[in-house]
């Protein structure tokens, strides 16, 4: 009996292993969108980016609203308001859209109305999926630190909000938008929630001194094959760690290993490195290429699209 008994947990474990989502691979594919759209092959974007989205029903809100901006530009308006309605199921809110040029001269004013009066059930499905008490406080968290950059206590303010950050990831529960919803201007002022993302934590790590080390790299990678955290997200903290841009290594006292030799290229990026070991970086973190982001922004002010969100 024993025998048989081991012999089924161990087919479950191998199932469930053989289940579970990498979102590594998922970012990595979605960079091959990136460069259809770059390309302006935007009905191969859109058929690309519809599987994905199916198949591994991402928390990043941002990709459900670019694969709505696809839709419009493929000339299919109730598709991209369907799917409007999705990102909004993730949080994102009206008044954000509209901030979006190719969705606001696309849809009418009564298909904006029509999806005002739906916005309380779509709200309730948002916050069935998140934790959202959770998501307030740590908005409210957020706040707090802007609140204390000038002031004496801006380090025990960073500290306490990490503590916090690190007490859910060592349970192995990186709060990302998938537990706490993305950022939410009514529990914090000065948060860029028309970004669509997860600034009341990711802004902390980048003002804390060596959270990369202190959280480990490997807890952040398999955050990021969970679905919990960005790659982009990852490759901020990373660089600001790297380059020591925070304030507080000026005062910390600290002794820590380096961090691996990655270079993204992101901003506050200080060392030189050869574009092909960038790209490389990047593409190992499911990001893409220097060359792919620039095009990006040619697109965006060409037909009045949004595909870059908080961190590039």
């Amino acid at each position: 009996m024993n025998k048989i008994l081991v012999l089924l947990f161990t087919i479950f474990i191998i199932t469930k292993s053989k289940n579970e989502i990498d979102f590594l691979s998922y970012h990595q594919k979605f960079i091959e969108v990136e460069e259809l759209i770059a390309n302006e092959n935007f009905k191969d974007a859109e058929t690309k980016l519809e599987s994905l989205l199916v198949k591994y029903k991402p928390s990043f809100t941002k990709d459900y609203i670019i694969f709505s901006q696809l839709c419009l530009l493929n000339q299919n308006k109730s598709k991209a308001i369907s799917w409007i309605e999705e990102s909004m199921k993730f949080g994102a809110k009206l008044n954000c859209l509209k901030e979006i040029e190719l969705l606001n001269k696309n849809f009418t004013e009564n298909e904006w109305k029509k999806l005002e009066t739906n916005i309380i059930e779509l709200d309730s499905i948002y916050r069935s999926k998140i934790n959202f008490s959770l998501g307030a406080r740590l908005n409210r968290n957020y706040q707090k630190e802007q609140d204390s950059k000038a002031e004496k206590n801006y380090k025990n303010v960073v500290y306490s909000n990490f503590k916090k950050i690190k007490e859910l990831t060592d349970k192995g529960t990186f709060p990302g938008e998938y537990l706490i919803g993305i950022d939410n201007v009514k529990y914090a002022s000065d948060i860029p929630e028309c970004e669509f993302g997860n600034s009341k934590v990711i802004v902390t790590l980048l003002h804390y001194d060596f959270p990369i080390i202190e959280l480990t790299e490997e807890v952040l990678v398999l955050a990021i094959k969970k679905g919990q955290l960005h790659p982009r997200e990852f490759a901020s903290i990373f660089t600001l760690e790297k380059n020591r841009v925070s304030k507080l290594y000026g005062s910390s006292y600290k002794t820590k290993k380096e961090l691996p030799d990655y270079n993204f290229m992101f901003a506050f990026e200080m060392r030189k490195n050869r574009i092909d070991k960038v790209n490389e970086d990047r593409y190992t973190f499911g990001i893409c290429s220097v060359e792919t982001d620039k095009k990006k922004i040619e697109i965006e002010k060409k037909y009045g699209m949004k595909l870059n969100f908080g961190y590039k």
